[in-house]
């Protein structure tokens, strides 16, 4: 069963790359660009060339309208008036795999001239890990541009729950909701590493719905609310008096929440921490984009300056604000350095964090 399913997942990966790249030929034929095997070559060359019709492409790992594709048209929208020559960015959704298809797709197929970059899953950091049967990139090697915003995940208990603060998660046994990803993973992982006591109940359908049973007084709490969950529900809960966080997770404490407790307060041993950083690392680059191993440095080092710039611009935080989209840049540097430290992991440790992820490249 294992081998059948690995085999599907490659055959589905293979599709989809083969699938866009038709797309994609379909679309360079319509605006006039020259074909030919001039042009053929020409794409795979470190040289830099002229995008057609002054075009970049700009793939999204994931589907329209979800939080990954938001910020990735906000981007698209601005970042042109930073980059010479004004180019039209074209947005094109390749989802599959937790973002594993279009990193498979930019590293193995995609030209490396500067044309083509990608609004990747962060996970994508991980990916060759946890599946390096699939995966077939290192992270390390891949561009990194920036990322747009920093994570940080939460913890949220009832105000009528004994539970009020980490330590007393240690003598008592909260029951918290758990629906998808990390609402049912990170207390997972806390129990296995610190001993904190979660019985976690399964079945929620997403983060909105565990909040809706917390707000009903059906469970004592929600591990790992982030993003939408905080800033709806979770915010009037709280606001409301009728919830409260208690925990936080991600590599430094939010700079609003300091006096909420942190994970790595927690973290006595070498071996948890390390563990804490596989797991709660890629948060520090939630919305990263992402350009081939190997396109030219002037290219790479201009796209970064742009992204950087773009992100104080003061159009593209007016809109962001409208949309109650956050802005927290993260630079290339910081990035790949966190990348480096988590490939730094023992197989033991990857093994280990592996087990809380379930299969997050399906």
């Amino acid at each position: 069963m294992l081998r059948r399913h690995k085999s599907a997942a490659r055959t589905a990966i293979h599709i989809a790359a083969a699938a866009f790249m038709l797309i994609a030929s379909r679309s360079t034929a319509e605006t006039g660009t020259a074909s030919g095997s001039a042009s053929a070559r020409a794409a795979r060359s470190s040289e830099p060339i002229a995008a057609p019709m002054g075009q970049l492409r700009l793939l999204v790992g994931s589907n329209p309208g979800g939080g990954y594709d938001t910020y990735a048209r906000l981007l698209a929208a601005h970042l042109p008036a930073r980059l010479p020559g004004t180019p039209k960015i074209i947005v094109q959704n390749m989802p599959g795999a937790g973002s594993l298809v279009v990193t498979n797709y930019l590293v193995n197929v995609a030209p490396r001239d500067g044309t083509v970059f990608a609004a990747v899953h962060s996970l994508a950091a991980t990916h060759p890990l946890f599946y390096p049967e699939r995966a077939k990139y290192d992270a390390r090697t891949l561009v990194w541009i920036g990322s747009a915003v920093r994570e940080t995940t939460f913890g949220l208990t009832s105000a009528s729950s004994k539970v009020q603060s980490l330590k007393d998660l240690f003598n008592k046994d909260p029951i918290v909701a758990g629906s998808t990803g990390s609402t049912t993973s990170f207390p997972a992982f806390m129990n296995s590493v610190l001993g904190t006591r979660f019985n976690i109940v399964k079945g929620y359908n997403a983060t909105s719905a565990a909040l809706l049973a917390l707000e009903r007084g059906e469970v004592d709490g929600v591990i790992g609310v982030t993003g939408p969950g905080l800033t709806g529900l979770g915010e009037r809960l709280v606001e409301q008096g009728q919830a409260h966080l208690f925990i936080q997770f991600g590599m430094k404490r939010h700079p609003n929440h300091m006096d909420t407790d942190w994970i790595f307060d927690y973290a006595e041993r070498p071996e948890q921490r390390t563990a804490m950083k596989l797991m709660f690392g890629t948060q520090e680059f939630g919305r990263p984009f992402v350009a081939p191993p190997g396109i030219p440095n002037s290219i790479a080092s201009k796209m970064r300056s742009a992204f950087a710039s773009v992100l104080k611009d003061d159009a593209l935080l007016q809109e962001a604000g409208k949309r109650r989209l956050e802005i927290d840049y993260t630079s290339p540097e910081e990035i790949s350095e966190i990348i480096a430290s988590m490939y730094e992991a023992s197989p033991a440790t990857v093994g280990f964090v592996k087990q809380f992820l379930g299969d997050q490249a399906q």
